[in-house]
Formats: C-alpha cells, structure tokens, sequence
C-alpha cells in the first residue's frame, strides 16, 4: 500500500474512531484498528492444520473472483477455538498480513463489561465501517462474551444474550456476499456459543487451535530462540537437547512455551545486571524456568479453585 494512500485511509480511520468514541466512550483496549498488521505464518510454530485452513480463508480477500468462476459466494467468516494461548490471535493477524488486509480487533470482554447488551450497536457500526475502506479481517475476541454469563444472572444473560446474538447475526447477514470482509471469532469456550452464530453462512468455518505437541512444541521454541538472537545480534543458547526438554514442555501453549524462553533469557539478563558473565542460556536454565513455571501456575491453579480458601 503505498505511503500517501495508507496515510489517507488511516486518516479516514481516525476520524471514523473519534465519531466512535463520540458515542460510545473511550475504545482503548476495546477496539484496535492495524492498517498494516506484520505477523507471518511463518512467526507461527506448529498449528499446521489451523494455518491452512486460515490460508484458505485468504481467498475470499485476493482473489473473490473465483468464487464467481465456480458459481459460489465466499465464506463470511470462522470461528477459532482452543485452550488459551494457543495462537488464536496470531492467526488472525497472519489472515490480514497474507491478503493486505486492515485489521479491526474487537475484544469483546471488555466491550461487553461496558455497553452490555448493546455491543451489537458497536459491532454493527465496525462491520459497517470496515468494507469502505478495502479489504478487511474482524477479529472478535473471546466471542463467548456475548453469552453476557459474566455480566448478568443466568436468566438475564440468556434473554440479553439472545437479543444480542440476533442482532450481530442480522448484520452478517446483511453483509454482501462479496463484502471483502471476513469475519473470525475466538473463543476458549466453543461450549457457550449460540448455535446461530455458526450457521451456515455466517462463521460456519470451525477451526481448532490445540495445544502443541511434540514437534510443534519444538518449533516454537525455536521460533522464539531465533527471534531474541536476531534482536540481539548474537548468538544466546547452548545447543538444547530437545529430546529431554520436551517431556517437561507437554500441555503447555505456545504462549506460556515463549514465556518460558523469555524467563530463562531474563535471568541471564539480571545475571549481567548484577555484574555477573553470564553465559549462553543452557538446557539447565530452561529446565529451571519451567519447574519454576509449573510451581507457579499450580498454586494459582489452586487458589482458583478454592484449595487455599
């Protein structure tokens, strides 16, 4: 997209935002809006399945013309769902990078927390607003929000959650079949969410984003080694015996998977902080950061569940 032309469309932008803001409040942390989003496929470890599917998506943004060569209409949109930090996100994001796309990201808790049963006025004006401007992925965070479970008593979310389902699900179908716009929800929960919501026709695309396994844990590893050796210029690990980290790093996500890589970097940084030579990061320290990140998250895991109560 060329300097003058992003500049305008991000002028465009804005000034739609603040008429936004004008009538709902504040969107910060609310409603993010990236013209030109710059995750890769490539940053994506493991996820095979999920990132082809998403691959295929792409088609209904660069090339919408062969949908008419087969007498078929694109899909409007997904719904991913998987355990969190899984790489929902991203993948979204990857979607907008691959088909040049502007990037519209909804986080639906927070939207909900604040406007309750009237997201769906706030989620129409954006659906209404994205096509204008060209290409275009909606990303609607933790979409299971909309149930309003976290908000109201069961028998209030139900009546105020239905109401705002038909209205977000009225608008998909509003939406031209060649909008060049494609629609994708996340969710941790795929148990809560209206079976309207994935008709045929509206995000009837259900893709899983699992937790990694063997291989894919592997990669992501990796991924995140490379990126912080790139950063710093220089080479950070040892050599790291895969085979025997492995084991330690089943059911983890590639979220915590990278937290973990930036732990055992982190110590070495206050290592050197505190006038010490620190060395590369060995297979030791990331072993260390991991039973270290286990211990954490099972106390957390008790309190959350009222052992320590």
């Amino acid at each position: 997209m060329a300097d003058d032309q992003s500049w305008a469309i991000q002028r465009r932008l804005d000034d739609q935002l603040t008429k936004l803001e004008g009538e709902y409040g504040t969107l910060k942390g609310r409603v993010e809006v990236s013209l030109s989003p710059d995750v890769t496929f490539g940053e994506i470890g493991g996820l095979a399945e999920a990132k082809q599917a998403i691959r295929g998506l792409s088609v209904a943004l660069v090339a919408p013309e062969r949908y008419k060569e087969w007498g078929i209409t694109p899909p409007k949109g997904a719904l991913l769902y998987g355990p969190p930090g899984t790489g929902k996100t991203l993948l979204a994001r990857a979607l907008s990078t691959l088909a040049a796309a502007i990037f519209y990201h909804l986080k639906l808790t927070n939207i909900t927390s604040k406007h309750g049963p009237k997201t769906a006025e706030l989620i129409q004006d954006v659906l209404a607003l994205a096509p204008g401007e060209g290409k275009a992925v909606v990303f609607l965070d933790e979409i299971d929000a909309l149930c309003l479970e976290h908000l109201l008593p069961p028998e209030q979310a139900r009546e105020a959650s239905c109401q705002l389902v038909a209205s977000f699900t009225e608008k998909l179908d509003a939406m031209g079949a060649f909008s060049n716009v494609v629609v994708l929800g996340a969710t941790n929960r795929p148990d809560v969410i209206d079976p309207a919501v994935i008709a045929p026709g509206r995000l009837d695309r259900l893709i899983e984003v699992p937790l990694p396994e063997g291989a894919a844990s592997r990669e992501i590893a990796e991924i995140h080694q490379t990126k912080a050796e790139q950063a710093a210029g220089r080479h950070l690990f040892e050599p790291l015996a895969y085979p025997d980290l492995l084991p330690r790093l089943a059911g983890m996500s590639g979220a915590e998977i990278a937290e973990i890589i930036r732990r055992a970097l982190e110590g070495k940084v206050q290592q050197a902080a505190g006038g010490e030579s620190p060395g590369l990061v060995t297979i030791q320290d990331v072993q260390r950061e991991i039973d270290g990140y286990r211990r954490i998250k099972e106390v957390v895991e008790k309190i959350r569940y009222g052992q320590y109560l």
